[in-house]
């Protein structure tokens, strides 16, 4: 925000625009941790044959983004225990890190989308 645009609405930048497989990186990271929305993943267990296609890939719509982004096996455990890290260093900063502001930290930390 500039020094002449005070008072002016902060205009909504869509974090998925024309990035369709930055949501799905989001989803993984959301699923790694226990907090994607059982719809959501319903909807991605159904583009599961498009993405497999889509990359050549064989497997889960989860195996094949670890195949895509040639993520480690243990990618998850990663997730996680940098999840808990965040988390504990928010916490001594009194802050809350909410699922969602975790994973675009993440997704945006480690991947060039």
């Amino acid at each position: 925000m500039g020094l002449f645009d005070f008072g002016k609405k902060e205009e909504i930048v869509d974090r998925y625009a024309g990035k369709p497989l930055l949501k799905i990186v989001d989803s993984f990271v959301l699923k790694s941790i226990n907090e994607l929305d059982p719809s959501q993943e319903a909807l991605l267990v159904e583009m599961t044959p498009k993405l497999q296609q889509t990359f050549s890939k064989n497997g889960t719509w989860e195996e094949v983004i670890i195949q895509e982004l040639q993520l480690p096996d243990n990618i998850k455990d990663i997730i996680n225990a940098m999840r808990q890290n965040n988390q504990k260093i928010a916490r001594e900063k009194n802050l809350e890190l909410t699922p969602m502001q975790f994973v675009q930290m993440f997704v945006d930390t480690n991947f060039k989308m």
